[in-house]
Parts: structure tokens; sequence; C-alpha cells
């Protein structure tokens, strides 16, 4: 088999193939040149090209709709790429390259590159087999590194990059990747190109309806009112993704308080993603990033060029995007009000402590955070006071308060105060608050709760409600030990199982509740928020649908 290779480059002015034709032709490979207007893919592909090596000069230019159509192609998406663009931020739009130049040229990095053809001409491709010892190796250095934490329920996401990288490079197994992957020396910034692949998620413009309703009515004119004197705001969207969501924050100021026109307003936002973070601050979306929002705000807000809209360039200097890692970088602070919406989903328990931890630091006193839907403070931080307004649940950083000296803590076994009629609860060992009421006295009434179940049901809500997830698991278990098959209480049991990430044990109360009353629409909902949480909104929103279907009038399934 033949060293020689197959060289097509394509630029917009030729100025490449005069910078690269020598050095390929000095290695004895055959080179091609054309510009990006004469490009005939029919032609292309009767050339049979080991390589194509593409000038790219701008994002929305002619080159990236020529580099979106060879993906697509049936007989070119297979050769491999080499990108070289002026602007080195392109590089993370061109992750299935297989390798990415600006100038000065790395003659090097051309040579290894042409090196890993040549070799692969000779072999042939090899199918990459996934071992989990290997995938543990990721999963450890993602945890170490990013803090993204994978588990059975989105470790499909992890091997589906894994593999699409390992291809894309041109290796030959799991290992040889990691080792690329690790090496300081020859990696290119692979981890960010790795977690480009990992992180980007479905979101759009003012998505969250109860937030905003909150946002506009609470949380913004008391901060208006707290900072009226300073007249400053700062906000904090971290894990911006594609800048949706702090545009919304923007245009919301912008629409309804004009009293801020001449406040000093900061709005950062930050994401571990940066090929997330170079469409955000291009600005430029789709119709279905707009699908929730108003058309008025489009036109006032948006300017149309085809198929695509661009943010105002008002709204958009009004945010400043940078790349920031939650587990390593330092947090921005002094903050009125922090946004971290289904990101702590990708982390564990204990860097989600650290992170919200982080947060108090980073916030004001009586600074405001919002959160996602199936995320919340249980087992995680005590700092914050939860709070209820408009159909929204967000969190409020408590302000200290000056306490006298406390009494000596209670040895364990002693019984602590309760203030409920002499009733006392035991004192954790680790000394954080007692459990609610229910976790102490729910021997006592298992005879009673037979009498009247529906009290049962409506105290273990209540529970919920309160964030008391341990004393309202105690509560269903108790209902369901009394009827076993009550769909009410399974789907309550499905609400805390999905809550901590169980999500098969949630699917099957689930499917239990459906099989006693496939009208229950709080069944759909559940089986809705399970899709949810895993990334799947599409078939989500089919369950949602169901549950307007029975009862239109349904609140959460509309938001």
């Amino acid at each position: 088999m033949s060293s020689r290779l197959n060289i097509f480059i394509i630029d917009e002015d030729l100025e490449l193939c005069r910078d690269l034709l020598g050095w390929f032709e000095q290695d004895g490979h055959v080179v091609n040149c054309s510009p990006v207007s004469q490009v005939l893919f029919s032609s292309l592909a009767e050339l049979s090209p080991d390589l194509i090596v593409f000038g790219l000069s701008q994002y929305n230019g002619m080159g990236m709709v020529m580099l979106r159509k060879l993906a697509n192609h049936r007989k070119l998406r297979q050769v491999p790429v080499i990108v070289v663009s002026e602007d080195p931020d392109l590089e993370y739009e061109v992750l299935d390259a297989l390798d990415f130049q600006t100038r000065p040229f790395d003659r090097t990095r051309f040579q290894l590159s042409l090196q890993k053809l040549v070799a692969r001409k000779k072999s042939g491709p090899r199918h990459v087999a996934i071992d989990p010892a290997q995938l543990e190796m990721f999963k450890r250095h993602l945890l170490t590194h990013s803090g993204l934490n994978f588990n059975q329920h989105n470790q499909r996401i992890l091997e589906r990059a894994l593999l699409r990288r390992v291809q894309t490079l041109l290796l030959d197994s799991l290992p040889t990747y990691f080792q690329y992957l690790a090496g300081a020396a020859e990696n290119y910034d692979e981890l960010n190109k790795l977690v480009g692949l990992l992180t980007v998620g479905e979101t759009s413009f003012f998505r969250y309806r109860s937030h905003r309703e909150a946002l506009l009515h609470a949380v913004i004119p008391q901060l208006i009112e707290k900072n009226r004197q300073k007249r400053s705001l700062r906000i904090w969207s971290a894990g911006c993704s594609t800048g949706e969501e702090p545009y919304s924050l923007a245009i919301l100021l912008r629409e309804h308080f004009p009293e801020l026109a001449d406040w000093d307003i900061q709005i950062q936002a930050t994401d571990i993603n940066k090929r997330a973070l170079r469409h955000a601050r291009e600005g430029i979306y789709g119709e279905r990033s707009l699908r929730m929002m108003e058309a008025s705000l489009r036109q006032r807000h948006f300017s149309r060029s085809g198929e695509y809209f661009q943010v105002s360039r008002q709204v958009r200097n009004m945010v400043r995007f940078n790349y920031l890692n939650l587990q390593t970088g330092a947090y921005p602070q002094n903050l009125d009000l922090l946004l971290c919406r289904n990101v702590l989903i990708y982390f564990e328990l204990e860097t989600i402590r650290r992170i919200v931890a982080n947060f108090s630091q980073a916030l004001l006193p009586g600074g405001y955070l919002f959160m996602g839907h199936s995320e919340t403070m249980q087992n995680v931080s005590d700092r914050f006071q939860r709070q209820h307004q408009h159909n929204a649940f967000f969190y409020q950083l408590k302000i200290p308060v000056a306490t006298p000296a406390r009494a000596a803590v209670p040895a364990q076994g002693d019984i602590v105060p309760s203030g409920e009629k002499g009733r006392g609860q035991r004192a954790r060992k680790d000394g954080s608050p007692p459990a609610g009421p229910a976790q102490e006295a729910v021997s006592a009434r298992t005879r009673a709760v037979a009498k009247d179940p529906d009290l049962l049901y409506r105290e273990a809500m209540a529970a919920f409600d309160q964030e008391l997830f341990v004393d309202a698991g105690l509560l269903f278990d108790l209902l369901l030990t009394v009827q076993p098959k009550n769909p009410r209480a399974l789907i309550g049991k499905g609400l805390l199982l999905a809550n901590q990430g169980h999500y098969s044990e949630a699917r099957i109360c689930c499917a239990k509740a459906i099989k006693e009353n496939d009208l229950l629409p709080e069944a759909y909902l559940l089986r809705g928020l399970i899709l949810d949480m895993e990334g799947f909104l599409e078939r989500a929103l089919v369950e949602y649908q169901k549950v307007l279907w029975l009862e239109p009038g349904f609140v959460m399934a509309h938001y």
C-alpha cells in the first residue's frame, strides 16, 4: 500500500493552496486545489480524496455552509478534514475536524496528521469497543477536571462522545484516546472539545414562565428597592449554554424596568462549553429558540435575516460572556441574582455541595438563586431559604443575624425539645437539624392511618412541598403499606425517586400508578419530568400534552 495521499485543498482565494502545496508535494503527496465557490461535490467524490484541507474565514459564511454539507454528504462525510482559519474560536465549531490550525502553521502537527492517515490507509478502519473499566477512566478524569459526573442514566451520552472523538482523531482504541486526552503536550485543548459534545442542552428564550413571572413581579422589584442608593445590579447566569437565558434577562430588564436605564447593570454569563459560548456571543438563533417569545418582543429586540434572528446590539452589550469551569474557576462576587438552571444535574452530590457553598459566598446576603425544576437544596445546603411565589420555587441566601450564645449541644440520644406539646426529636450525629415529625412517629400512627389514608396523603404532599423529603418518603411508604396500589402515593414516591436521580425506580412507580388509573394526569406529568431530566425534551413534551388532554387547567404541565 502506497504512503502517498490524495489531498484536496479548498480555500476562498487559493492562498492556503500556495502556502501548503510545496510542503505536501515535497512529502510525495498528490494535491488538488479549488476555491470554495467552484467546488462540486460530485466531482470531489470522484477524486476519492484521503484528506480535505479547508480554509475557513468566518463563522457566518459560505465556508461553514460548505463544511456542513461535507459532513452530511453520503460519500464525503468519512473523509478526514483539517480546518485552517484566522479565527481561533472557530476551533470549537468544527469538533469533527481531524485538526484545526491557525497561522503560523505548525508543520509538525500537519505531518502527525498525515502519518495517521497513511497508517489508517494501510490498516483500514478498526472497530472500537467500549470496555466498562476503560469507561471508568474517563469518568474519573472528567469528574476531576470538569466536575461532570456520568452514571448509568447519562452514560450513553459519554459513550457516543468518546466514539465520535476516537473516530475523528483516527485513533484505534479508547486507551489511546485517554493518553491523548490526558497528555499535556499534544492534546490541543482536547478536554474542552470533549466537553463540547457532552454539555450542550435544550434551551430557549423565556423557557421557564414561572421563573419569569417571579423575577418580574417579585425578585427584581425587591432588588431595585434594596439597591436604590447604590444604583447597581449584579447578575450571573452560570451554565448559560448558547446565551438564551442571560439575553432573556436583559430583555426583561429593558422591557419592564425603564428606571434601570442609568443604573450600573452587569450581567455575567459563563459556561464550560466554548462552542456554546461562541454561539452566545454571536447572538444568532433559529425559530425554535424563540418559540416561547411573544412576536412583539421579537420585533423590538431582534433583527431577522432569512430563517435566523439576531439579538439587538443594545441587548448584546448588556451581557458579558466568559469561559468558566464551576469545578475549578474563580466565581464572580457581590451578586444580587444568580441563575444556575439544569447545570448541577451533571455533578455528583459532593461537587454540588462545594459549588452551592461557593454560590453562597458569591451572593450578597439576601441575594437570590434560581435552579432548575428538578434541582433542590435537599441534603445540599442550609444557607438558603426556599421561596414560593408566582408558582415558582427559588432560593434566597439567608441574612446572618446576631444570636445569643447557645447552650451546649445535647449528647447523642438526648431529646431536643420540638415545641410541639412535649414531643421531641433526637439530634442527628452530624449536628444538622432533625427530621420533621413524621420520622419520629410513623410506627405509632400506622393503625390510625388505615382509617383516613387521604389525610396521610395530604400530610405527605405538605412535607414534600416544604422539602422535608425524608418525612415525605416515610409517609408515602406508610400509605403504600396500608394501600399498596394507591396511585397517588405511587406518584408521590416516584417524584421523590426522580428527584434523587433514580429514574428507573421512578418509572416503575409511574407504570404501577397508570396500571391502577390510566386517566391520572399526575402520572403522565411524572413520566414527562423523568424524560425531561434525562434530556429527552421532545418525548417529555408528548407526556405533558397528555396531561393537558386529561386536565387542560393543569398548571405545571403548561409550565
